[in-house]
C-alpha cells in the first residue's frame, strides 16, 4: 500500500490508484496521514472536517467515516485510544516519509551523491502537494510546509550541481525558479553564480539588480549580506566564484545535455583521423564537416569519439541525432528537435523552433546516417544561417552538397603489412588486429594473436578490406570457430557474392555484404526466415513485435532473437518503459531487408507488421486519457518510426481501412506529443483515397476535427466535424458524437454564436453521461460552463466548471483541471472577487507547469497579471507579463498573445500613457484577426469602454494614429514593444503621452 501526498491526493495498491470518492472520507484520511503513527484527537478532527461548524451528529459521522476507511486498509490500520484515533503507516509507505529520507540522506554527501538522492526525492513529487485540500484550512499551514520542503530541495540540489560544474545547464531552470520565487535570495545568487561560470557576467549582474529592485518595491528591504557580497565577487571576477576542483571521483563534471550516447566498447586505433577531425571542428573556418565513406567503415563511432573530446569546447553540450530510422527528409527538422527535447510544436515549424533553441548555444550537432535524407540538406544551411555558435558534424555515404561544407573521407582500418606477419608484436599493434583481437576477446576473453595463427588474422583482415563491421562480425564467431575456419568460409562466400551480376557497389561494399551473408548462411533456416521479417521494423521492435510479424505458430520466436543476437545480427537498445527492445545496424537491416524482398511471404509480413501497430494504437487510445498516459506514452514512443511506416505502407498499398483505424487510434498520442500536424496531413491523405468503412471513414473525419481544434483550425474542425457527425449519429457512438458537438459548440463560440455553443454542448452532455463516458463529460461540462458564461449566465457557469474540475480530478486529467481552474479564475474576475480569482488562477499555473504546457501557463500569466493590475500591484503585473510575453514570442503567433497585448494596454492606461496603451490595443486586435480567430478567454473584460476612454483623451486623429501604428506591428515588434512596456514606462515612441 502506498499513500501519496506530493501531489494529487492517492491511495494505491500495488501500483494502481484505489478510487476516494467521498470528499470527508478523503479528507480524514488525509489529516490522519499528516500525523501518522501519532493520535489526533476526535474534536481536532471534527473542528477540521467541517471547517468550525460541525452537525450535531458529528460524532457518530466520524466514527462512520473511520470504519470505512478501516475496510478499505484493514481493520488494523487505524488505531483507537483515549487521545484519539492514529493511523499506522509502515516504511516508505508515505511519499513524504521517503522524501524527507532521501533530503536527509543528501546532507553531508559528496556532491555526486546528494545530487542523485535529491533528484530521487523531487521525482516523488507529481504536482502541487495536497491539491485537492488546496482551500482547506486544514491543509493550509502542512502546503505551505511542504512548499517550503520542496524548493529548499531544489536549492540544495542546484547547489550540488553547480559544485559539479553544471552551471551552463541550470541557467534556464533558475531562470523559471527565480520568476517563480521573486523573494528567495538563494536561487537569486545561485542564477547569478550559474550565469557567471557560464561566462555570462553582465547577465549575472544585472540578476542581481533586478533582486534588489523586486525585494525594494515588494518588501522595503535591501539584499542580504550573501547577495551583496557575491555582486562584489561578480564585479571583481573573484578567483573564489570559479568552479572548485573536485572533491572525489563522485565530483566530477557531469555529461551536459544534450549529450553523447554511450560507448559501450572501447575504441580502437583512428588517432590521426580523430586529431584531424578534432583540428577542423576547432577551426572557426569550418561550421560544417561531413565524414563519407563506405557502410561499416565506422563513421559513427568515429564521429561520436572525436566529439568526446570536445565537450570543453561546446559548453551547451554535443547532441547525437540518429537517422537510420527515419526516411522521409521532412521528418529531419521534427527528429533534431525531439532529439533536443524541446517539446510540443503547436504548428510552428520545427526550423523555427530549433532556430529558436539553437542561436545562443555553442553546441556540436552530431547527424548521423544522413545519406537517405540528402533532400533535406537545406535544412542543415537553415540552422547554420540562424545559429552563429553552432557546429555540425555529418556521417553520411555520400555529401550533403552544400557550400559550406568540409569532407572528410573515413578509410578502412590500418592493414597489416605483410612483412610484419613474423612480428606477432608488431601485427597486434596493426589497427585492424588490434580491432579484430578487442571484439574476439569479449566473446573469448583468452583469444590472442600467436605465433599459430598470426598469418590467418592477417590474411582475414585483409580479405574484410579492415573495415570495422565487418571486423566485428567475423569477431564474434570466435566463440565457436578457429580464425582458419572463419577465414575459408568468408572466403568462399566473398567469391560466390563477388560472382553475382549488375550490383553497382564498391569493392569494400561486396565485402562487407559478403560478411553479412556469412553469418547469415549459418543461421538454421527458423532463424534466416525470422531474420529476413524483422528487417519490417524500424527503429527497433519488441519481442511482441517479432512474434507478430514472425508468427509464433512456425518457430519459437524467443530463442530465435537470442541466437540472432549471441551471431551480432541482433542487438539490444534501450527503452524508457522499461520493455526489452532489439534492433539492427542499417547495414544489416539493408540486407535484411533485401531477403525479405526477395521473400514469397513479403506482403504477408509488411501485412502482420501494420495489423500488430494497429493493434497497439487501438490498445494505447483509451489508455491515453486515464492514469496510464505516461506509462503508454513511453511505450509508443519507441515505435513512433514503425507506425509511421505501418501508415505509409497503409496508404501506399491501398489498405485504406487498416491506416483509417490506426490513425485514428494515434490522434491523442500526436495531440500530446505536438505532432497534430503530421497526424491531420496522414488522415486527410488516407481519406482521400475514398475507400474504407463507413465507421472507419467517420471516426477518422472525427480525429481531424480534434487535431483541428487543437491547431485552431475552426474552418476544417467544422467541415470534417459535420461530415462525420450524421455517421456517428447513425452508428449510435455517443461517445464521438458528444466530442464532436463540443469541439463545434467551442467553434461557433469562438465566432460570437454563444447561444449556438451553449445548445451543441448541453446536447453534447447529455449524450456523454448517457454513454458513461467521465472524462469526455468532464471537458463538454467545462466546454458548457464556458458558452454559459460567454451568454452571461456566471453562476451556472460556475456550477458547470466546479464539476468538470471535480471530473476531471476523478479520471485524472491533470490538463483540464490546469485550464478549468483558469475558467474558474476568469468568473472571479468577471465578478472582480479578486481575492478568489488569485489562488483558482495560481493553483492553474503551477498545474500547467508541471506539464510544460507553455500555451495555457501564458494564458493563465495573463489572467494572474490582469489580477495584480486590477488590485494596484503594477510591479507583480509586469513581472508576470513578461513571461507570459516571453512565452508567446517563443511559441510563435497564437490567439493568446492578444491578451497581453490587452493587460500591457492596461497598464499603460493606469501610468498615463494613452498612447502606447492605444497601440497595444490596436495590435491585439490586429493580432487576432491575422491568427484567423478568437480565443475564448472565461471573465475577460471588454476592452471597448477602455477604448472609448482613450479616444476622448487623446482626439480622434492621435488615437487613429496610435491605434494604426500598433496595427501595423509584426509579430516581432509588438511582443518587443509589450516587453519594452511591461519592464516600465519607456521614453521611446509617444513618450510625452506614452
Amino acid at each position: 500500500m502506498e499513500f501519496r501526498v506530493l501531489g494529487p491526493f492517492e491511495l494505491a495498491v500495488e501500483g494502481r490508484a484505489v478510487p476516494l470518492n467521498a470528499a470527508k472520507p478523503r479528507a480524514l484520511l488525509a489529516m490522519l496521514l499528516l500525523s501518522a503513527n501519532k493520535p489526533l484527537s476526535s474534536a481536532r478532527l471534527i473542528e477540521d472536517l467541517w471547517a468550525g461548524r460541525p452537525p450535531a451528529t458529528a460524532v457518530k459521522v466520524l466514527q462512520a467515516y473511520v470504519s470505512q476507511l478501516r475496510r478499505l486498509l484493514g481493520s488494523e490500520a487505524i488505531a483507537t485510544g483515549p487521545s484519539g484515533y492514529a493511523l499506522s503507516v509502515g516504511p516508505g509507505e508515505l511519499d513524504l516519509h521517503r522524501f524527507e529520507r532521501l533530503v536527509s540522506a543528501a546532507a553531508g554527501a559528496d556532491p555526486a551523491a546528494a545530487a542523485s538522492r535529491l533528484r530521487q526525492a523531487l521525482a516523488l513529487w507529481r504536482g502541487p502537494p495536497l491539491v485537492d485540500f488546496a482551500y482547506e484550512p486544514w491543509a493550509q499551514l502542512e502546503i505551505g510546509r511542504l512548499n517550503e520542503l520542496h524548493v529548499i530541495a531544489l536549492e540544495e540540489r542546484i547547489e550540488a550541481e553547480l559544485v559539479l560544474g553544471l552551471a551552463v545547464e541550470l541557467v534556464g531552470e533558475l531562470e523559471l525558479l527565480v520568476a517563480e520565487h521573486p523573494l528567495r535570495e538563494r536561487l537569486h545568487g545561485q542564477l547569478m553564480l550559474a550565469l557567471y561560470r557560464s561566462n555570462r557576467q553582465a547577465e549575472a549582474l544585472e540578476v542581481y539588480r533586478q533582486a534588489r529592485q523586486t525585494l525594494v518595491a515588494q518588501l522595503g528591504i535591501e539584499p542580504g549580506p550573501a547577495l551583496r557580497r557575491l555582486e562584489s565577487e561578480v564585479l571583481r571576477q573573484d578567483a573564489h566564484l570559479d568552479l572548485p576542483l573536485p572533491q572525489s571521483a563522485g565530483a566530477r563534471r557531469a555529461q551536459p545535455a544534450p549529450s553523447l550516447p554511450p560507448r559501450l566498447n572501447s575504441f580502437v586505433g583512428r588517432h590521426r583521423e580523430l586529431l584531424e577531425i578534432r583540428e577542423l571542428l576547432g577551426s572557426p573556418e569550418v561550421r560544417l564537416l561531413t565524414l563519407t565513406g563506405a557502410a561499416g567503415t565506422g563513421k559513427t563511432r568515429l564521429a561520436v569519439e572525436a566529439a568526446a573530446g570536445l565537450e570543453a569546447e561546446f559548453p551547451d553540450g554535443v547532441g547525437f541525432v540518429e537517422l537510420a530510422p527515419i526516411s522521409d527528409p521532412d521528418l529531419l527538422a521534427t527528429t533534431i528537435a525531439e532529439t533536443l527535447a524541446l517539446g510540443e510544436t503547436h504548428g510552428r515549424r520545427p526550423t523555427e523552433i530549433l532556430v529558436a533553441y539553437l542561436q545562443r548555444r555553442r553546441l556540436l550537432l552530431i547527424l548521423d546516417n544522413f545519406e537517405q535524407l540528402l533532400p533535406a540538406a537545406p535544412v542543415v544551411t537553415e540552422l547554420l544561417a540562424g545559429a552563429p555558435h553552432l557546429k555540425v558534424l555529418v556521417t553520411s555515404r555520400a555529401p550533403l552538397a552544400l557550400g559550406q561544407e568540409r569532407i572528410q573521407a573515413v578509410p578502412a582500418l590500418r592493414l597489416p603489412d605483410p612483412m610484419s606477419v613474423g612480428d606477432v608484436e608488431r601485427l597486434r599493434r596493426t589497427e585492424a588486429v588490434s580491432l579484430f583481437t578487442d571484439r574476439a576477446c569479449t566473446v573469448r576473453p583468452e583469444f590472442e594473436v600467436s605465433t599459430a595463427n598470426a598469418s590467418a588474422v592477417a590474411d582475414l583482415c585483409r580479405r574484410l578490406d579492415a573495415l570495422p563491421l565487418a571486423l566485428e562480425l567475423a569477431a564474434a564467431r570466435v566463440r565457436v570457430l578457429s580464425v582458419d575456419a572463419i577465414l575459408d568460409r568468408v572466403g568462399r562466400s566473398l567469391e560466390l557474392l563477388k560472382a553475382q551480376p549488375g550490383a553497382a557497389l564498391t569493392e569494400r561494399h561486396r565485402t562487407l555484404r559478403a560478411a553479412i551473408a556469412w553469418s547469415y548462411a549459418l543461421l538454421a533456416a527458423d532463424e534466416r526466415e525470422l531474420f529476413a521479417g524483422l528487417g519490417v521494423f524500424v527503429g527497433g521492435f519488441s519481442l511482441a513485435g517479432a512474434k507478430a510479424v514472425g508468427g509464433a505458430s512456425s518457430f519459437e520466436v524467443g530463442g530465435v532473437v537470442e541466437s540472432l543476437l549471441n551471431n551480432s545480427l541482433l542487438r539490444t537498445e534501450r527503452s524508457a518503459a522499461g520493455e526489452p527492445r532489439f534492433g539492427m545496424l542499417e547495414t544489416i537491416r539493408e540486407y535484411a531487408r533485401e531477403r525479405l524482398a526477395e521473400s514469397a511471404s513479403v506482403e504477408t509480413v509488411r501485412r502482420r507488421h501494420a495489423r500488430f501497430y494497429l493493434q497497439l494504437a487501438e490498445e494505447a487510445e483509451p489508455a491515453l486519457r486515464g492514469p496510464e498516459q505516461v506509462r503508454w506514452l513511453e511505450r509508443l514512443d519507441p515505435e513512433r518510426d514503425n507506425l509511421r511506416a505501418a501508415l505509409r505502407w497503409a496508404t501506399e498499398t491501398g489498405e485504406t481501412e487498416v491506416g483509417l483505424r490506426s490513425g485514428a487510434a494515434l490522434w491523442r498520442y500526436w495531440q500530446l506529443r505536438g505532432f497534430e500536424t503530421e497526424g491531420r496531413d496522414t488522415l486527410e491523405r488516407l481519406l482521400a483515397q475514398g475507400s474504407g468503412s463507413r465507421v472507419a471513414r467517420a471516426m477518422a473525419q472525427s480525429r481531424v476535427a480534434s487535431l483541428a481544434y487543437m491547431q485552431g483550425d475552426l474552418p476544417a474542425l467544422r467541415r470534417f466535424g459535420e461530415q462525420c457527425l450524421p455517421v456517428l449519429r447513425e452508428l449510435g457512438i455517443d461517445r464521438e458524437v458528444a466530442t464532436i458537438l463540443g469541439i463545434l459548440g467551442q467553434s461557433v463560440l469562438a465566432q460570437g454564436e454563444a447561444e449556438r455553443a451553449r445548445i451543441l454542448t448541453v446536447e453534447g452532455l447529455e449524450l456523454a453521461r448517457r454513454s458513461g463516458d467521465l472524462w469526455t463529460e468532464a471537458m463538454l461540462l467545462a466546454n458548457a460552463g464556458v458558452a454559459l458564461a460567454a451568454v452571461g449566465d456566471l453562476d451556472q457557469a460556475e456550477r458547470m466548471l466546479e464539476e468538470s474540475v471535480q471530473g476531471a480530478r476523478q479520471v485524472g486529467n491533470i490538463r483540464g483541471i490546469g485550464n478549468w481552474l483558469r475558467c474558474l479564475g476568469g468568473i472571479a474576475v468577471a465578478r472582480r472577487d479578486y481575492e478568489r480569482a488569485r489562488p483558482l488562477l495560481e493553483e492553474s499555473v503551477a498545474i500547467l507547469r508541471t506539464l510544460g504546457d507553455s500555451l495555457s501557463i501564458s494564458q493563465t500569466l495573463a489572467h494572474l497579471a490582469l489580477v495584480a493590475a486590477e488590485t494596484g500591484d503594477r510591479g507583480l503585473a509586469r513581472q508576470l507579463l513578461e513571461e507570459s510575453i516571453s512565452l508567446e514570442r517563443d511559441a510563435g503567433p497564437r490567439p493568446g498573445l492578444a491578451c497581453n497585448l490587452e493587460v500591457a494596454a492596461k497598464l499603460a492606461i493606469d501610468e498615463g500613457c494613452p498612447a502606447r496603451a492605444a497601440r497595444m490595443l490596436g495590435s491585439a486586435s490586429a493580432h487576432r484577426e491575422s491568427v484567423g480567430g478568437t480565443i475564448m478567454e472565461v471573465g475577460w473584460p471588454d476592452w471597448a469602454p477602455q477604448i472609448a476612454q482613450i479616444r476622448a483623451t487623446l482626439g480622434e486623429k492621435a488615437f487613429a494614429e496610435a491605434w494604426g501604428e500598433g496595427g501595423a506591428m509584426t509579430f516581432a515588434e509588438s511582443t518587443a514593444y509589450a516587453l519594452e512596456n511591461a519592464a516600465g514606462p519607456s521614453v521611446g515612441r509617444g513618450a510625452v503621452n506614452g
